[in-house]
């Protein structure tokens, strides 16, 4: 965790994930350590219509790209805060899809964003963007099909630390982080994925709640 912000560096991109796995049938996980930052790099693809849309993705190893392909087209890379650019321009020219982010997050990522999203914005008809102030740099989170919340670093589920908030030390602003968490609690919540750390795929609404508490 040492190194949260400074995962903008183009080295990051060589970090692959040699599998990934199958959450829910509509949202796949992979992850890898990279020494660099010293930390677990995790990444979510969520089914979007005919494919799917890649959240803070690493990349994947040649194999496992093509089980994820097979499964369905890319159809574009959303990044959750400024720290995140991690492989999404290789995914950009390898795949012709777009990069989204909020505005915030637009002004200070290395790799260019084609599409500025906004909270209440729903992508592909079945994601809705949730801003989440206090955190990283335009931080967003994103509800899918109404029960999967994947999240940047606003939440981490990393076995050092557990299910927690962001340490205080990475937020812009640990209370008003706390505060705008508050507005996942409205979705159902089934699973909650992160940028580090595994998915929490039992009782994430109720984990959560306890966690705001």
């Amino acid at each position: 965790m040492s190194a949260m912000g400074a995962e903008g560096e183009q080295a990051l991109a060589m970090v692959r994930a040699d599998e990934f796995r199958s959450v829910l049938p509509e949202v796949l996980f992979w992850e890898a350590y990279d020494p660099g930052v010293k930390c677990v790099l995790s990444s979510a693809a969520v089914h979007v219509g005919d494919g799917w849309l890649l959240v803070d993705p690493i990349a994947l190893s040649a194999e496992a790209l093509g089980g994820l392909c097979a499964l369905g087209s890319i159809r574009g890379v959303l990044l959750t805060n400024g720290n995140h650019d991690r492989a999404a321009e290789w995914y950009r020219e390898k795949f012709r899809v777009p990069v989204l982010a909020s505005e915030l997050a637009a002004r200070v990522l290395e790799t260019r964003v084609d599409q500025v999203v906004r909270e209440g914005e729903v992508l592909f008809g079945v994601s809705e963007v949730v801003g989440l102030q206090g955190a990283g740099h335009g931080e967003i989170a994103l509800c899918s099909h109404g029960r999967v919340v994947s999240v940047g670093d606003a939440l981490i589920h990393l076995e050092s630390h557990g299910f927690a908030l962001l340490p205080e030390r990475y937020c812009e602003d640990a209370r008003e982080l706390r505060l705008s968490l508050q507005k996942l609690l409205r979705f159902e919540c089934e699973v909650l994925t992160f940028a580090h750390g595994s998915p929490l795929v039992r009782e994430a609404r109720q984990q959560l709640h306890h966690l705001l508490s």
